[in-house]
């Protein structure tokens, strides 16, 4: 026996979608199916939880400004043949990429000069922001997806920018941001949560393809994991990883308890959010396809079978 997950799309606008566990004591049949305690929301472009039978994705048409959700398919990624359809050959726009945790946190953006662009690609689908002014104000506190900035844990499917951009997150000054540069103009990808003082253990040199590329580009997409947690055994430290395709890059050390102030505003995607407007800075040209996060900092045990899922799914 096994879980059997039916997707079907019905036109235009507002398609429905069915999508049953038909056998909830089976082994579960997506990744989030029994890892969504302490989760803060869960974007991808693919169905990752059995139990949510909601659109993946909602799309402006850049012409016409006519808006459509997009569901799944029966290879669990989202329809681009009904995407591609919607298109007619015009650019496309994110709108909202929808929560699939159950908590109903989708990411949102109804100004149009400020909504990423989505790329209907058949290998991997994205979007991605112009670098200039586009973001996804995640409907959510930042205090409320990171613990009040002390922990938190992002699982994620992610081309590295080759700009001196921040993914997502919220700015502030070098003691209190709370974002991730992916990458920085040095070619390193650097973990701000909640600290980014000079001698704290930040960063790592990431890797280059075999094949120089102008300006210090790396072009490739990853499967990439943010952890900030706390250390019960140390009093006066907690640590901060990142791993890369499932492999510990960075483990350091940050000041207990050194956190973002600002936890009332919006969590942002494409750019750290700068205020409670949604301005933000350091706009990123980052791609993105799958963004999982929980509110506090998980185990390798937690993590590791997540990342298997995202590399193996989407072949990274």
């Amino acid at each position: 026996m096994y879980a059997l997950i039916i997707c079907s799309l019905s036109y235009p606008a507002l398609g429905q979608v069915g999508n049953y566990n038909q056998f909830p004591g089976i082994a579960p049949a997506h990744i989030l199916d029994e890892n969504k305690a302490e989760i803060a929301f869960a974007y991808s472009l693919r169905i990752i939880d059995s139990d949510y039978n909601g659109p993946l994705i909602r799309l402006r048409n850049g012409t016409t400004n006519v808006e459509q959700d997009f569901f799944c398919t029966d290879n669990d990624r989202v329809d681009l043949d009904a995407v591609n359809t919607f298109a007619g050959g015009a650019q496309l726009f994110v709108v909202r990429w929808y929560d699939q945790s159950g908590l109903g946190i989708d990411a949102l953006q109804t100004i149009t000069n400020r909504q990423p662009r989505f790329i209907p690609d058949a290998t991997q689908p994205y979007f991605v922001g112009d670098g200039n002014n586009d973001i996804l104000l995640v409907q959510n506190t930042i205090g409320n997806v990171t613990d009040n900035g002390a922990e938190a844990t992002i699982i994620g499917v992610f081309w590295a920018s080759d700009r001196a951009d921040s993914a997502f997150g919220g700015d502030g000054p070098c003691t209190d941001r709370w974002y991730t540069h992916l990458n920085w103009n040095d070619g390193n990808v650097y973990w701000d949560c909640g600290d980014c003082s000079p001698n704290s253990s930040r960063s790592f040199a990431h890797p280059r393809p075999t094949t120089a590329l102008p300006n210090n580009r790396l072009e490739a997409w990853g499967q990439y994991s943010f952890i900030r947690k706390d250390v019960p055994s140390n009093a006066t430290t907690d640590t901060r990883i990142v791993r890369l395709q499932g492999i510990e890059r960075l483990n350091g050390g940050i000041p207990q308890n050194q956190r973002y102030s600002q936890v009332n505003r919006n969590f942002g995607i494409c750019a750290p959010v700068a205020n409670t407007a949604g301005t933000g800075a350091l706009h990123s040209t980052v791609r993105f396809t799958e963004m999982i996060m929980y509110n506090r900092g998980k185990s390798d045990a937690f993590v590791i079978p997540i990342e298997e899922n995202q590399i193996n799914f989407w072949n990274l």
